[in-house]
């Protein structure tokens, strides 16, 4: 006989908190074993949970303050783990609650987000130290676990369905994810050979720490979780607009990092110097990636044009995409000079929107050929 549904309520509830309390242990995981190269170190175990903690709830979106400084250009790569629990716990919850209408999915997500609001109010409480902000903790937890939620249960359910979108609108999200994917090989590559060119500096840099066999690991993590900020970076660079790191510096392919001082983070021992041979010709990396998302509508039969149009609803699905990739990765590393870095999300997305643009409309917008037979 198979088992009875879950209430709604409980199967949310249940979700929304483990999805919080299992992605918040990979990191105290991570955090104690650091504390266990070293436990005879500064760092007490306690100490080291709370920076458990304080990563965790960046990864939320919720900003520590360090002495005295608050730090809002925060470490993305840890939103992933949240995410993945919670597309998971939605999955499961969906199943065993079997939610089968929207007002259904309605419930179980806002279950779903009390859960896990209520695992992140704890732990930011707990997180004295740091300082974090409970209500935001709080808020931002349950905005990310009701959308979550509330895609993946629909999603399962088939109350949505990308087949169900009109053919053009997907051919032009499917462009888009081309063309944003393209960009985010080139830039890879770009970051992969700056760490390579400046890998002395950040060899040095990470010597002159003198961390040790803890610190090393928690500094690699945070590196990690520090990636998708160095994409976009990446990308603002290619595109040319370019990155503020310091008040009045701005390093682009047409502009030379000043003598700011900045933090000693590896990642940013990686930033040029100098402006690279042939760095003028950057931007048209977009203009590539606007060709490959025109060849792809060309062959969905966008052409002439309803290619044009296509094209143009192509760059601005990726010039929007990056204004908000560059809004999430600007912020502050520190005080004064460094109280606001990182790309300008209105220049990015319009350098995105030029380029891709550009590319696809040469592409997409020329009429058939035709012969004759």
């Amino acid at each position: 006989m198979p088992a009875a549904p879950l209430p709604l309520v409980v199967a949310g509830a249940v979700g929304g908190a483990a999805a919080a309390g299992l992605s918040l242990l990979v990191l105290v995981v991570i955090a104690l074993a650091a504390w266990m190269l070293d436990p005879s170190g500064a760092q007490e175990w306690t100490q080291m949970l709370e920076v458990a903690s304080g990563a965790w709830l960046a990864g939320l979106g919720v900003p520590p303050t360090i002495a005295g400084v608050t730090l809002s250009l925060l470490p993305l790569g840890f939103a992933l783990l949240p995410i993945v629990a919670l597309v998971g716990a939605a999955r499961w919850a969906t199943d065993a609650s079997a939610v089968a209408r929207g007002t259904e999915v309605a419930v179980v997500a806002l279950a779903a987000a009390a859960g896990f609001a209520a695992v992140a109010a704890v732990v930011a409480a707990l997180a004295r130290s740091l300082d974090p902000a409970v209500p935001r903790a709080a808020l931002t937890g349950a905005a990310l676990a009701f959308t979550v939620t509330v895609v993946v249960s629909l999603r399962r359910t088939g109350v949505i369905s990308p087949s169900r979108l009109p053919e053009q609108v997907r051919d032009i999200l499917a462009a888009g994810t081309i063309a944003l994917l393209a960009l985010v090989v080139a830039a890879g590559g770009v970051l992969a050979i700056a760490v390579v060119a400046r890998v002395n500096d950040i060899t040095g840099l990470i010597v002159g720490l003198d961390a040790g066999a803890s610190g090393l690991l928690l500094l690699a993590v945070l590196t990690l979780a520090y990636v998708p900020i160095a994409i976009v970076w990446a990308i603002a660079y290619l595109l040319g607009p370019g990155v503020t790191v310091s008040a009045g510096s701005v390093v682009s392919p047409y502009a030379e990092l000043s003598d700011a001082a900045l933090p000693g983070f590896p990642l940013l021992a990686a930033l040029p110097g100098q402006v690279p041979s042939g760095a003028a010709m950057f931007p048209l990396a977009g203009v590539v990636a606007g060709l490959l998302a025109g060849w792809f509508l060309r062959r969905r039969g966008c052409v002439a044009m309803r290619g044009a149009l296509c094209a143009l609803s192509t760059a601005a699905v990726a010039g929007g995409i990056l204004a908000i990739a560059s809004w999430l990765t600007t912020g502050s590393a520190g005080t004064a000079a460094l109280s606001a870095v990182g790309p300008s999300p209105a220049w990015v997305g319009l350098a995105g929107l030029g380029a891709v643009g550009l590319g696809a409309l040469a592409v997409a917008s020329w009429p058939e050929r035709r012969t004759d037979g």
